[in-house]
């Protein structure tokens, strides 16, 4: 990093991949990346470290990496361990949807699961690995360290991840009744997942400004996360189209009122030892909450409920799947999602979209049949009525 700093690009290529991993970072992650990026990158640098962190930059081949993948694919191959109570930041809304690609539960599947093989790395992850490597030689390359990118010489892994599994209908609908029993707090929580289609982080993020009970909608502005070493932290929206206004359904705001009264009572009760955020959802003392306790609970409540595990994430998925399969158009549901375009959307629920577009040879079939039938009937009273004419 010193011949680098020095100017002498010549014998920077003999620096460490874990050495340029740190100058990447110094001159170019930290002024350009968001927190949560930095450090889920740094996650996956772990393990990107432990087989590759030794070599010199220039010495790495496409070889190398080709091993490191199939490595990284091995079934039973341990996982990189997250410090305790550690949320991984965010990817992006096409990496983290298009592993939900709307597999249906139902209760006889559930009951029938059978015991999962040993586990391994998704393909989807794997790619991860490879993105980031790519970045860092691509940035070396363009900083005159690196003659290529020996990363552009590799295939990516493919993304075939196995698509997450949404409950269906019936399912659904015994998990909501279940769900009454709970106390206010983790009911909104499900609630806004899954009728506002929010993110975990941004349910955590929201704030009673933020509430407009007048024409039902929440104004999404931020969001909250889980940075290592910093604790929980405020961000702004991952795109443009994230910062938005959700309707929701009007049960859903009279639930929000009522825990607004009790939010008040905890606040006097508590006096100055509560800690006044304006945040929605707070711990105990109104401190900022965790958002992996959203996790944590849904995990238990299905445990305790004897339901199939489903994570919050999947809660946003059933939102937008059973919204198109309703009929409500990609445009509509991409804005209610926050995704940056509608193309991206429509990639996640390509399914859905050709499921009703299937649909739509039975609909038109019924539409000729009908509209030939009506013209048949009124080709038959015209000449019904000549003949009395006539007569």
């Amino acid at each position: 990093a010193a011949d680098v700093q020095r100017g002498n690009v010549a014998k920077s290529g003999k620096m460490t991949l874990t050495q340029f991993y740190e100058f990447w970072k110094e001159n170019h992650a930290l002024k350009n990346h968001e927190i949560s990026t930095i450090a889920y990158n740094d996650q996956l640098f772990t393990r990107i470290k432990t087989a590759l962190g030794h070599k010199k930059i220039a010495a790495i081949e496409p070889k190398h990496l080709l091993a490191f993948y199939k490595n990284l694919a091995e079934p039973g191959i341990k996982k990189v361990q997250k410090p305790k109570g550690e949320n991984s930041p965010e990817p992006t809304d096409k990496n983290k949807d298009n592993n939900l690609n709307g597999t249906m539960i139902d209760a006889e599947t559930a009951k029938d699961k059978p015991k999962e093989p040993l586990p391994a790395l998704a393909s989807s992850t794997v790619r991860k690995y490879h993105t980031l490597i790519s970045s860092l030689l691509e940035k070396a390359v363009k900083w005159g360290l690196l003659p290529y990118n020996a990363a552009k010489r590799v295939e990516p892994p493919k993304n075939d991840a196995k698509p997450k599994s949404i409950y269906d209908p019936e399912l659904l609908g015994s998990f909501l009744n279940v769900l009454e029993t709970e106390d206010l707090k983790h009911r909104l929580w499900i609630l806004l997942a899954l009728a506002g289609g929010l993110r975990r982080e941004e349910v955590f993020g929201l704030e009673w400004k933020n509430v407009n009970f007048e024409t039902g909608t929440l104004a999404l502005e931020q969001a909250s996360i889980y940075v290592a070493g910093k604790g929980t932290i405020t961000k702004g929206p991952k795109n443009k189209s994230g910062r938005r206004n959700v309707s929701l359904p009007p049960s859903t705001m009279a639930l929000l009122a009522e825990y607004k009264v009790e939010q008040a009572k905890a606040e006097n009760k508590l006096g100055s030892k509560w800690i006044k955020t304006d945040r929605i959802f707070t711990r105990w003392n109104g401190g900022n909450a965790h958002p992996q306790s959203f996790n944590t609970w849904l995990t238990r409540f299905c445990k305790e409920k004897g339901l199939p595990h489903i994570t919050p994430h999947a809660l946003r998925h059933m939102a937008a799947t059973y919204l198109i399969a309703g009929g409500t158009d990609i445009r509509t549901v991409s804005g209610k999602l926050g995704h940056s375009k509608s193309s991206t959307t429509l990639n996640i629920y390509s399914h859905l979209v050709k499921s009703a577009e299937a649909e739509t040879a039975t609909a038109m079939e019924a539409f000729l049949q009908t509209t030939a039938a009506k013209a048949i009937e009124k080709l038959k009273k015209e000449n019904e009525t000549e003949k009395e004419q006539g007569q």
